[in-house]
């Protein structure tokens, strides 16, 4: 049973949808996909420019002293030190500049003309919604303890009037499996009931996190599924992934430690200067450096896509709850209209 104006929950559309919205507008996706790469690309950058010559520095260091002073370590890593506020600010802006582009395309078709990304009323809607949702994280981990705390002080008990009797093993046993079973199951349940929180704070332009319950109303089971679903995805495509990225290493870093190779498979421990001899050459090494690019390009992309899935189905679920003037399948095919405008639409 839906609501008036709600389409019949569709699995395959809800755990794909990420690719209905690509294959709907490609240009747009690719625009969106292409500068997340690059400013993930730049940011990864700014760490190889200003970390390697510190990680360098602290080896010099250990190789001249074998027990330096923690002070001495953290001044030849200063200036990574200093700038990592700035680059976890950085990152995470970005991160939420491409939530915002990506929720934007799967709920309202739009996506901004040159650059995608925006730091507009959208992702300030959307970083009070993130805030909220890691405010109840935490909640829900001061939770856990109080709960979990509470049933060891009852097992405790039951364990102290029984004096080591058999059935009270069993039944600590039986409230031990019922207390996890049902403390994940209500957590995983309350996770899916904020799924499309996110996604209709973009599609209708206002906070609406708590509008999120209504949008789930009635199908929290099938929502556990289709994110069971993609759960199994992921694992697919991470050891797909891990099996790319290991032939990468094989194939781009092993030249700069074949030197060393015959002392590795020997057992021999490194001495400092070894290790950073090996790091000179990892840094200074075409293929290693090819290898690297690889191993990121495709982490990146293996991140766009698992990330585009997962909220895909928020956005499905606001676009299914939220149908629009037009009919479902069709309203997300209206033109663009105020991701171009003044930052105060978005």
């Amino acid at each position: 049973m839906t609501s008036p104006g709600e389409a019949k929950y569709d699995f395959t559309s809800a755990a794909f949808w990420f690719f209905k919205c690509v294959g709907r507008n490609p240009g747009g996706a690719f625009s969106i996909a292409l500068w997340q790469i690059i400013a993930y690309a730049v940011i990864i950058g700014a760490l190889l420019v200003f970390g390697l010559p510190a990680i360098q520095s602290v080896l010099e260091l250990v190789a001249v002293n074998d027990d330096p002073d923690p002070s001495e370590v953290f001044a030849a890593a200063g200036t990574l030190l200093a700038l990592s506020p700035v680059i976890v600010i950085v990152s995470l802006l970005v991160a939420l500049m491409a939530q915002g582009a990506w929720l934007r395309l799967m709920t309202r078709n739009e996506v901004a003309g040159g650059i995608p990304f925006r730091l507009g009323a959208d992702e300030g809607r959307l970083f009070l919604v993130n805030l909220c949702l890691v405010a109840f994280v935490i909640a829900g981990y001061v939770a856990a303890i109080l709960f979990f705390g509470i049933i060891v002080a009852v097992t405790m008990g039951i364990n102290s009037a029984a004096d080591g009797a058999l059935w009270a093993a069993l039944l600590n046993g039986v409230i031990w499996f019922v207390a996890v079973v049902g403390f994940t199951v209500a957590a995983f349940i309350i996770a899916v009931r904020f799924a499309a929180g996110p996604a209709l704070t973009v599609r209708q332009k206002g906070f609406r996190l708590f509008h999120s319950f209504a949008a789930t109303k009635r199908i929290v089971g099938w929502l556990v599924l289709t994110y069971f679903v993609l759960l199994l995805i992921a694992l697919v495509g991470s050891m797909i992934l891990s099996i790319v990225q290991q032939i990468a290493v094989m194939g781009g870093m092993m030249g700069a430690i074949a030197p060393y190779w015959g002392d590795l498979m020997a057992g021999a421990e490194p001495d400092p200067e070894q290790v950073r001899e090996m790091i000179t050459g990892l840094i200074t090494s075409p293929a290693a450096i090819i290898a690297l690019c690889v191993m990121l390009l495709a982490q990146v992309i293996f991140q766009i896509v698992f990330e585009g899935l997962w909220h895909g189905v928020g956005a499905y679920t606001a676009v299914r709850h939220d149908g629009g003037d037009g009919p479902f399948e069709t309203d997300l095919a209206a033109p663009a209209e105020s991701v171009g405008n003044a930052p105060s639409e978005g």
